[in-house]
């Protein structure tokens, strides 16, 4: 009996925990106005998506024995894997975007728009802790970040969904389902997944002060980037 109601409470827990998440990914924050504070919202929305799109999809497949996988060390081993992987693709993703609609928005050229994103991207991967399980650090998503900046076309990133096939991607591989299982939900899970960077999107167009954020980057930060990037070595 006690184990049930201990179920119990766990199955609440994690609903009351989606809908507070919900609140605060639906809530409308200030304008972005800095690097700084882009910096924040590609960070705490690449993470909402990750976590909300793959605990939403396991919730879905395991059903009622959802809860009961997380005693399962080395599931929940792959879980934490999985959603630092989606994580880092998700972030990409968004940084491209970002810095594109920035680049866009304000006339930026090509090599203006992928200075702010790899100083965007470094410096949110900066920030980030390393997990125990990835002792090997962050060094390779710093490099496929620096080569997919160098070959992006920039304004075809500021709208749609182009900017955002790597973290569908990742989700399907990722995410600890049986392939057979994936196979057949494959659709579904990226139709999620691009709901809700649809919903991104939109707040971010409502909230992006463009030519705030370019200036503030001239001023603050763009001097340093651009000597890094002059400074590291060629690949």
């Amino acid at each position: 009996m006690l184990k049930e109601v201990l179920l119990a409470f766990r199955e609440a827990a994690y609903f009351v925990g989606l809908a507070l998440k919900s609140l605060c990914f639906w809530r409308k924050p200030p304008p972005l106005t800095t690097p700084g504070e882009l910096r924040i919202f590609i960070e705490r929305r690449a993470k909402a998506v990750t976590q909300v799109t793959l605990f939403g999809y396991l919730k879905t497949r395991a059903g009622t024995r959802y809860t009961s996988l997380f005693e399962d060390d080395v599931f929940a081993n792959s879980i934490s894997i999985a959603i630092m992987e989606i994580y880092l693709a998700a972030l990409s993703d968004l940084t491209v975007f970002a810095a594109a609609r920035v680049g866009r928005d304000t006339g930026a050229g090509a090599r203006e728009t992928r200075s702010l994103a790899l100083c965007l991207h470094k410096n949110i991967l900066g920030d980030e802790e390393i997990p125990d399980y990835r002792p090997q650090g962050f060094d390779a998503a710093r490099h496929a970040f620096s080569e997919r900046a160098a070959e992006t076309p920039w304004p075809e990133m500021a709208q749609g969904e182009a900017a955002f096939r790597g973290s569908l991607a990742a989700l399907v591989e990722w995410a600890p389902v049986a392939p057979e299982l994936k196979d057949q939900d494959i659709e579904i899970v990226k139709y999620s997944m691009r709901f809700k960077w649809k919903a991104v999107r939109d707040q971010f167009a409502e909230i992006l002060d463009a030519p705030a954020v370019m200036a503030a980057w001239r001023d603050e930060l763009a001097p340093a980037a651009a000597s890094a990037e002059i400074a590291a070595p060629a690949n």
